[in-house]
């Protein structure tokens, strides 16, 4: 079975291309508009990596992070982090966190889907 990915994304368009690119190259996505739902998926399902943008409605990146992070069996998923505000401080908020990547909204999707390959292939988290 493929890699499932959850896409934590609340830019609609963003969301849907991500999507649309992941299934592409053959992973499962699972996406989540809200911060609050992305607790709450994360409570029933485990899945491979989070896609996780950190300016959501509900609660942000950084609140789906600590959940992620508090639970034993969560934080052995890896996190890569978008956003649209890329100051070093949001940057090393988003570190404590030990997250297997940081992208600057707007990222080039191959990039990304570089990116996705090698946490993935190499389970590269923290």
């Amino acid at each position: 079975m493929p890699p499932t990915i959850m896409i934590v994304e609340d830019d609609e368009e963003l969301n849907d291309l991500l999507q649309y690119n992941l299934r592409r190259v053959g992973y499962q996505t699972l996406p989540i508009w809200d911060g609050g739902e992305a607790i709450a998926a994360l409570e029933r399902q485990r899945p491979d990596l989070v896609l996780l943008d950190l300016m959501l409605p509900g609660a942000d990146g950084l609140e789906v992070c600590h959940f992620m992070t508090a639970d034993e069996d969560l934080k052995q998923i890896p996190i890569i982090v978008f956003t649209a505000r890329g100051s070093r401080e949001d940057f090393d908020k988003a570190r404590q966190y030990n997250v297997a990547g940081y992208f600057t909204k707007p990222y080039a999707t191959p990039d990304v889907l570089r990116h996705v390959e090698k946490v993935l292939s190499s389970g590269l988290h923290g």
